[in-house]
């Protein structure tokens, strides 16, 4: 069953919305959604989240509907999921342990595990309390030792403390490859797939590199940020990389543990901002995803708003209406491979990025052919008496490399 509280600053549209949504995630878990209530409230309830006049309906529906889950929209504090489950007597969860749930059933690879591992225990730290209160007794009087619960919660706080610390030790040297890896990869030009949850990143990493991550019709299907070559035979290279899919209130433990992950966000160049153009809150989820760019220190990378999935498109006027309403934006159906538009805006905007040079390279250097045709893209070839004459087109930093390695005085002229 669902959980809802409507405050007066939400709109009856934000809260089924919001809702709709919650029934999405617990469907991607696996659980059968048969009931939901909405409380309008002035403002949540401190103890029990809803008002305790609605306690006995929810309690009522759970018993007649067969619940054995309640889900809440919403953070619950610790001391809000205990009594909400002392007085219905059923199991709850919010929103963000049934995110942190789905991650944790997608996560594929080591870091990604350690990364969801490292979440929940964050989650889990500060609600140990009541886990183990049925170990204790009433005790009176002053100084009277401490329950069973008590010393339960102390060895679990210091296990999970200890679990903490190790995941974050062995996240920290997965971080050191990380950045071995990136600068192997510094000659690169750098893209990076943003967007909400399902928008279709990963069908457009596959159109437009010629790969086959994973597709799935599902929230989180993507967690690890997965990088490949736009063309093997471009130069400079330009790397595309997918990264996890947002979400609305995204729980900050996950925030915090993806974010070494999320750092291909930081080092791109440019960021195509991917949207499914079907979805009835799209601005939201573009807000949504803009917010989490700018909390990850990336908002000053240049962006590229795409439109996906035009082809599922029911309406006739909305691709008119959008590309009126944003006359930057590029428009696409990766499912049918229809990503002409976006590799054009690829190169053009590198294109405009670019410097191009003469330079001559004396044959007893031509070693050096190697590095320039890695570096840079040659436009133009000749070998005379003196040397080889190239003209070079390539990013200022991959031309300021070559200068390094070779020496200014090969470089004769810029246009």
């Amino acid at each position: 069953m669902l959980l809802s509280v409507q405050l007066l600053s939400q709109s009856e549209h934000e809260t089924l919305h919001s809702l709709k949504e919650l029934s999405s995630l617990a469907t991607t878990v696996g659980y059968e959604v048969v009931a939901q209530i909405i409380q309008p409230r002035l403002q949540i309830h401190p103890a029990t989240f809803v008002g305790k006049g609605k306690i006995s309906e929810i309690k009522e529906t759970v018993h007649r509907c067969k619940v054995n889950l309640v889900i809440v929209d919403g953070l619950l504090s610790p001391k809000q999921g205990k009594n909400l489950e002392r007085a219905i007597k059923c199991m709850v969860w919010d929103r963000t342990q049934l995110i942190l749930e789905i991650f944790a059933k997608n996560a594929k690879t080591s870091e990604a595990k350690r990364q969801i591992e490292l979440a929940q225990l964050q989650y889990m730290l500060p609600r140990l309390v009541g886990l183990w209160a049925h170990l204790d007794r009433e005790r009176g009087g002053i100084g009277a030792s401490r329950g069973m619960g008590e010393k339960q919660i102390e060895t679990d706080r210091r296990v999970i403390g200890m679990r903490i610390a190790q995941l974050k030790e062995e996240l920290k040297h997965v971080a050191v490859e990380r950045k071995v890896q990136k600068k192997r990869r510094s000659d690169c030009l750098k893209v990076s797939l943003i967007g909400y949850t399902n928008a279709g990143k990963s069908t457009i990493m596959n159109a437009l590199t010629d790969s086959e991550l994973l597709v799935e019709d599902k929230l989180f299907a993507t967690l690890e940020s997965t990088t490949r070559l736009l063309d093997e035979k471009s130069r400079p290279k330009i790397l595309l990389s997918d990264t996890v899919g947002f979400i609305k209130n995204l729980p900050h433990e996950l925030v915090a543990s993806f974010r070494s992950t999320l750092e291909v966000i930081r080092d791109a160049e440019l960021l195509f901002h991917i949207v499914d153009i079907n979805a009835l809150d799209y601005q939201e989820h573009i807000e949504t995803a803009l917010q989490i760019v700018d909390d990850l220190g990336a908002d000053c990378i240049p962006r590229l708003l795409v439109f996906n999935k035009i082809d599922q498109v029911k309406d006739p006027t909305r691709v008119p209406i959008f590309r009126k309403k944003f006359p930057e934006a590029v428009f696409v159906s990766a499912q049918s491979g229809d990503v002409a538009e976006l590799r054009e805006s690829i190169i053009r905007f590198f294109e405009k990025k670019m410097l191009t040079v003469q330079i001559r390279l004396e044959y007893q250097h031509s070693r050096n052919l190697s590095y320039i045709y890695e570096w840079s893209r040659v436009d133009q070839i000749n070998y005379e008496d003196d040397g080889i004459h190239l003209r070079l087109t390539s990013s200022s930093d991959n031309l300021n490399r070559l200068r390094h390695h070779m020496g200014t005085s090969y470089f004769q002229e810029q246009t």
